[in-house]
């Protein structure tokens, strides 16, 4: 038995796998992951080198070369990138394909480790995977404030954030570690007689925890452990370094000044020109990217006691939005500042999938309008409920096989949404013609769907074949363009399933509405405009169709020479370059990230004034929402791994009004910023790039002076 005479025969099977892929499809729909492009594994390693106070010169002879040297004998490594800066540097090792990551990465630590000639007064070196993580959403506290303030308020907020279920990993930034500056007056310790090494080792042994083992007892065993002195200076001054045989104490506040403060480290955060910390928050592992975004939203609104952003009734459904809003709205602690939410990738994702529901909803009604002009009122209404049934049953089974809604397998499904329907209304056209010629509606929907059943087969098979070479690629854009031809075979052999199975139940009922149609309602009075249009409209048309194919078959040379003009033509357009070849093109973004190197051994206060230049310049742009501005320190938007701090470094973001609400492009403002930059001849490098959720952004690089 074939499908379309199981479908016809059968309705009731046929019907309950219709709702099966609809209800489904729908809950697939709500469910499914969302991120910006599909799972890369990580094909490198990131080693850090830490050498304090080393030049960059020092630190390239002395760790850099040393380690690429060992490294470079692994037979797995294809390429190895150094950057090094004033004290820090940074070598990423690439694999070769297919390499197993994890064991590369251990095969570069056994590397280093063996290194016996290494600086001792460097850090300990770090080997990393290097995994690719976009950035989703940045929540800054900025304002006119003590940074103690800052920084308090700031960690309750990572808090709060991290505690919210599918949350993605935070990097912090703009805020330094606490420390306790001990200042020893040498001329008191020529006084007591007293070494400086003395003291140090007498805070450290008083400040140590240290467990003293076990006792045992009736009721269990009793853990003992040694307690330090708080991490406090009032703590630290009242630590004995020296006891006096006259019984006296020689304590730490009678020979130094102490002082609660931060790491003196050369690192500095503005948002649009105020002091700033901020919170950025990655998409790592199977996390849904326009989730995390929506719960930060939430969160910032509920602890500024702002309304709910979202719909009132999504609480009834255990929507993280509404947690993360109760979060932030019993927070006890008032804002010490200014909390705002800015460079929202996500928008990306979401701005993808409003397209592909509105294309999807306009097309189902410009489709349905055309199928009305050719076809009846219950076969183009079934077509319809066809095309809703192919979609919804390809994101069941893309959720099934664990494929996820990014910006590559929407665009596969804008791709389909107009294939989807051309097997229905091949399929719906014929069982009709057949039940016109007078064969009753079983027998109709049965051989019309058989007669064309290997045609649209093969119309299937050559789309599946001509997106099947996107599955060979290798690389890792091979498995980022690998999910495109998945979604699209989901899409086709779906709609396949329910024209040549679903589709004949549903018209055997169509054909028998139009047989005991009695000319009443809406199906009857279509039914009359359909019998007119055949007659007045289809008819003329047939025949005009008729005699042009003639004429092609009697004039065949003259009709073959205008097809291969045509041809050649398109051709040359192409290899002419008419027709330009872009790949990944990006024509705007609303992103901006700018990375600023000065010249090695530039001081903090150069590097700032240079890079707040820049920032007054792009404040001055009416297209710039927010700016953000971190001196000292950069960050890799790829991986949210921090480069090592250097005064010669300093990053900067922009976020742009949305493309839909300005008239000039990114890369004019771009432009219009660097201009009113003015001279920038004393920077080593700045490199602006365009973030637009694609992998690694577009990348707009300008040398301005030296090498890099």
């Amino acid at each position: 038995m074939s499908l379309p005479s199981f479908g016809a025969r059968q309705p009731v099977p046929a019907n309950l796998l219709m709702m099966v892929l609809i209800i489904g499809g729908i809950w697939s729909g709500m469910t499914v992951r969302r991120e910006f492009f599909p799972e890369i594994d990580p094909e490198a390693a990131r080693v850090e080198l830490i050498y304090p106070g080393a030049t960059p010169k020092e630190l390239e002879e002395s760790m850099a070369r040393k380690v690429e040297d060992a490294v470079g004998t692994i037979d797995e490594v294809r390429r190895i990138e150094t950057t090094v800066t004033e004290g820090a540097g940074v070598i990423v090792v690439k694999f070769e394909e297919g390499t197993d990551v994890a064991e590369g990465v251990s095969d570069v630590e056994r590397a280093i480790e063996r290194l016996a000639d290494l600086p001792e007064e460097a850090d300990r070196i770090r080997v990393l995977e290097f995994e690719p993580n976009l950035p989703v959403v940045i929540v800054t506290l900025f304002g006119d404030v003590d940074e103690r303030v800052l920084k308090r308020g700031l960690r309750r907020i990572a808090d709060d954030l991290d505690s919210l279920p599918g949350m993605g990993a935070l990097q912090i930034s703009g805020i330094r570690d606490y420390e306790i500056r001990v200042e020893v007056d040498p001329e008191r310790l020529v006084e007591y007689g007293i070494a400086i090494t003395e003291v140090s080792a007498a805070i450290q042994a008083w400040m140590l925890e240290l467990p003293s083992g076990t006792v045992r007892g009736r009721g269990g065993n009793i853990s003992v452990r040694t307690m330090g002195v708080e991490e406090r200076a009032d703590a630290v001054r009242s630590i004995v370094v020296r006891a006096l045989p006259t019984g006296e104490t020689i304590r730490v506040q009678d020979i130094a000044s102490l002082e609660d403060g931060f790491v003196d480290t050369p690192v500095e955060e503005r948002f649009v020109g105020s002091p700033a910390a901020s919170i950025t928050i990655y998409k790592t592992g199977r996390q849904d990217a326009v989730q995390i975004a929506r719960m930060g939203y939430a969160y910032v609104a509920g602890r500024k006691g702002e309304a709910f952003p979202g719909p009132i009734w999504s609480s009834w459904f255990g929507d993280a939005r509404w947690e993360a809003y109760q979060l932030g709205l019993n927070c006890s602690e008032p804002l010490p500042a200014d909390l705002v939410v800015h460079n929202d990738l996500s928008r990306f994702i979401q701005g993808r999938l409003e397209l592909l529901s509105r294309n999807a909803l306009q097309g189902a009604v410009l489709v349905f309008i055309a199928l009305l002009r050719v076809l009846n009122l219950r076969v183009a209404f079934w077509v319809m409920i066809g095309l809703f049934t192919a979609i919804c049953g390809t994101l069941l089974v893309m959720q099934a096989i664990g494929v996820t809604l990014n910006l590559l397998t929407m665009f596969g499904l804008l791709v389909t949404l107009g294939m989807l329907t051309d097997d229905a209304i091949v399929v719906a056209e014929n069982i009709a013609a057949r039940g016109q010629r007078g064969e009753s509606p079983v027998e109709a929907a049965v051989k019309g769907g058989e007669q064309v059943f290997w045609p649209v087969v093969g119309t299937v098979l050559t789309t599946i074949v001509a997106f099947m070479p996107l599955i060979f690629l290798r690389g890792n854009m091979g498995k980022l363009l690998g999910a495109l031809p998945m979604v699209v075979f989901c899409a086709l052999l779906i709609s396949l399933l329910e024209s040549m199975l679903i589709l004949p139940s549903h018209m055997v009922h169509a054909l028998r509405g139009i047989a005991n149609s009695k000319g009443g309602g809406v199906f009857g009075a279509a039914d009359r405009f359909a019998a007119w249009r055949d007659a007045n409209i289809v008819a003329p048309l047939i025949r005009g169709y008729g005699r042009l194919a003639a004429l092609s078959v009697r004039f065949r040379w003259i009709a073959t020479s205008i097809a291969l003009a045509v041809l050649i033509a398109s051709i040359g357009m192409v290899t002419g370059g008419r027709v330009e070849f872009v790949f990944l093109p990006v024509d705007d973004a609303e992103n901006v990230v700018v990375d600023l190197r000065m010249p090695s051994g530039t001081e903090l206060e150069s590097t700032r004034r240079v890079a707040r230049r820049i920032e007054d310049a792009a404040r001055s742009q009416s297209e710039v929402i927010y700016t953000s501005l971190t001196v000292g320190q950069s960050f890799d938007v790829n991986t949210g791994l921090a480069d090592p701090a250097s005064t010669s470094i300093a990053q900067i973001f922009f976020e742009l009004s949305p493309i839909e609400d300005r008239d000039r492009p990114s890369p004019e403002i771009i432009d219009a910023i660097r201009k009113a930059a003015g001279d920038l001849s004393e920077v080593e490098r700045v490199s602006w790039r365009e973030i637009d959720g694609g992998p690694g952004g577009a990348s707009i690089t300008f040398e301005i002076a030296g090498d890099d």
